[in-house]
């Protein structure tokens, strides 16, 4: 199979006929329970003021990042998608859901959280040296860049997570604070802040 170069609807389109909308079992799977888990667990803070959720999906961690956040973006280029999380999250004023394709629609503004989960193997190599290039101008000072993605090959697309993760630690110049590594998936965390969990809490 060819890879994929850019925003394939087609393909995406079908995996949302699937499972009413769910494609990758999200609500069903307790692998996917845990990993989000996880996810929210390595967060440094308790709340924050503002984020973006990088591809948010039928927003179901979106639900669960809108109970941590004072204002949240969830963006995704899947019309099925950005229904299913409008309809998720329509009882969070705080959140909007935007249809945006990545990178060529990123906002402008910065962030307190980044989240870019399970979605930067779909991209191609230049693709994701754009959202890279965007990551050092969308962090705010004191915020974090969480990321998380499957191990395995994705097939009919030139990245895996083990890459996109090699390059995410290769050149993002923030204080890289911690890394899960687990048999299935990756999560790492940058900190653009010298300081610790304890150290903003005054144990240190």
């Amino acid at each position: 199979m060819n890879s994929k170069v850019a925003y394939d609807q087609e393909y995406f389109d079908a995996l949302y006929a699937l499972n009413q909308g769910d494609p990758w079992h999200y609500e069903q799977r307790w692998y996917e329970q845990r990993k989000r888990q996880i996810c929210l667990a390595v967060l440094p803070r308790l709340q924050f003021d503002s984020a973006i959720e990088i591809g948010c999906s039928n927003g179901i961690f979106s639900q669960e990042l809108a109970q941590r956040t004072a204002t949240l973006m969830c963006l995704d280029a899947n019309e099925t998608a950005i229904q299913l999380a409008r309809q998720r999250l329509h009882a969070y004023p705080h959140v909007q859901v935007l249809q945006r394709i990545v990178p060529d629609h990123l906002p402008q503004q910065k962030f307190q959280l980044i989240v870019v989960s399970e979605i930067l193997y779909y991209l191609d190599p230049a693709a994701l040296q754009q959202v890279l290039a965007w990551l050092h101008t969308a962090l705010e000072p004191g915020g974090c860049i969480l990321s998380c993605h499957w191990r395995a090959p994705i097939a009919g697309f030139s990245l895996n997570g083990e890459e996109v993760h090699r390059q995410l630690k290769a050149q993002l110049k923030y204080k890289h604070n911690l890394s899960v590594q687990d048999s299935d998936f990756l999560v790492d965390l940058w900190l653009n802040s010298a300081q610790s969990v304890a150290e903003l809490e005054g144990l240190k």
